[in-house]
């Protein structure tokens, strides 16, 4: 999904330049310029929106999953403590660990993943990412602390006649 839509930005930044350019060389009327502009600057903004979003879920996955990978490196440690200490035997041990290091490899493996894309999205220019302002702003936004009751009017208008 990244991937595309990174293309379709390109893409219509493309058409932005030709835009442009027909424009400079008087190829189309300035009415029509205007009007494919406006087309264009919307499908820009909600694609540089999109990809924002996006980039700040993959963010916000990659936090989760580094919280995983720790907490599956303390069952790693304490698995291996209690087969040190004799409290389970080999076949539950190598079991257990197995387990739990595939888990571990797998939660690794994506969070490689997501930081290779998104390093790839700050070399990208004129990509902003606000995962921050974003979260604040809607942490910020009072909300009501109870519902909101509509209220009936007190007089109805009557029909005409």
């Amino acid at each position: 999904m990244f991937e595309l839509a990174l293309k379709d930005l390109d893409l219509l930044r493309k058409k932005r330049q030709a835009l442009d350019e027909m424009m400079a060389s008087n190829r189309i009327s300035q009415q029509t310029y205007e009007y494919l502009s406006r087309e264009i600057s919307d499908a820009l903004s909600d694609m540089e929106k999109y990809i924002e979003s996006l980039s700040c879920r993959m963010r916000n996955r990659a936090e989760s999953l580094e919280k995983q990978a720790s907490l599956l490196e303390i069952f790693l440690a304490n698995t291996e403590m209690l087969h040190a200490a004799g409290e389970i035997d080999i076949e539950t041990y190598e079991r257990q660990s197995k387990a739990i290091s595939l888990g571990l490899e797998s939660t690794r493996n994506e969070i490689a993943e997501i930081k290779q894309v998104l390093e790839r999205l700050t070399t990208k220019p004129s990509v902003e990412v606000k995962c921050e302002e974003a979260a604040k702003a809607t942490a910020e936004t009072p909300q009501p602390t109870q519902p909101i009751e509509e209220k009936a009017p007190e007089t109805l208008p009557q029909p005409m006649q």
